[in-house]
């Protein structure tokens, strides 16, 4: 519910106790799954040092820019921070991958995916305001896209290479946010997120790979959708081409570890005569056929 707060308040202070309502909240829920419990402590920690550092930011942000006039930039360079802290957008990047290593597939669905509902309303609030930030915001998306790829070449576990690529799609975001296609790229990316989410739960590998691939922004996919609206708004508002390098070569250097998980996954895949074929086909057909008719309403 703190999401639900935040986005329905037109107070900032009670933006921000709804934050941190889903911050205390995502904690119980990530010690929740006992075959994790002794790597998920140590996720916890980390998870809380970090957004107690974001939110702490976030309130002395806040304060400067909505109530302190006087210190308009300091104030934004502060809120921005904190919102970088809290979305793990570069340089405040490093605690993802280790966070999510220890955590089961369902809580880091919310951490990755529900949780930054509300920094990104924040963010197209500050942005709103301040033409400077916006031209901040791509560059520090673009490395954050970059590094994001750069960091996920060098994982072996699944769970640590899903932190690397929330990195990379939060950098795509944080442009989305400054073109105009924040909300479309975020929907469509907790949509593929929560599919291959269910994916792992019911131990279908070989169609989890599909949708990693989903995720990359291959054209046959529906991601492909989020990244083309995104490139079409930053190349239709005149934002210069410049900006597009590091994103683009970022999802290059992504595509290299998706396809290296596929390849493992389709390794260890056997095609048995049993139900779950059926259920594997049925979730094929979806990953596919639902990116090519997007591309047909763009």
């Amino acid at each position: 519910m703190g999401p639900l707060v935040s986005l329905s308040s037109s107070n900032w202070l009670i933006c921000w106790v709804g934050m941190e309502l889903s911050f205390l909240g995502a904690i119980p829920l990530m010690l929740s799954d006992s075959g994790f419990l002794s790597m998920s402590k140590e996720s916890v920690m980390k998870y809380f040092c970090i957004q107690a550092l974001g939110s702490g930011l976030l309130l002395v942000g806040g304060i400067m820019y909505y109530m302190s006039p006087g210190n308009f930039w300091l104030g934004e360079f502060f809120f921005m921070g904190g919102l970088f802290t809290k979305l793990g957008v570069f340089p405040m990047h490093f605690w993802v991958p280790g966070v999510t290593a220890g955590l089961n597939w369902f809580p880091m669905f919310v951490m990755l995916a529900w949780q930054k509902l509300p920094p990104f309303a924040f963010l197209i609030n500050l942005l709103e305001g301040s033409e400077w930030m916006k031209t901040v915001l791509l560059v520090f998306g673009g490395l954050s896209s970059l590094f994001g790829g750069l960091i996920g070449i060098n994982q072996t576990s699944v769970r640590a290479m899903l932190g690397s690529s929330s990195i990379v799609h939060t950098g795509w975001a944080c442009m989305g946010a400054v073109s105009g296609g924040l909300w479309t790229y975020y929907f469509i990316y907790c949509v593929s997120f929560f599919v291959l989410v269910m994916l792992f739960l019911l131990s279908e590998e070989l169609i989890a790979g599909f949708s990693l691939l989903s995720l990359s922004g291959l054209p046959p996919f529906i991601s492909f959708a989020g990244k083309w609206v995104v490139l079409k708004n930053l190349l239709f508002g005149d934002f210069g081409y410049i900006f597009l390098v590091l994103p683009i070569v970022g999802a290059l250097l992504s595509l290299f570890f998706y396809l290296k998980f596929f390849y493992s996954f389709y390794l260890k895949w056997s095609y048995l005569l049993d139900p779950k074929k059926y259920v594997s086909s049925s979730c094929l057909i979806f990953v596919v056929v639902s990116g090519v008719f997007t591309l047909f309403l763009l």
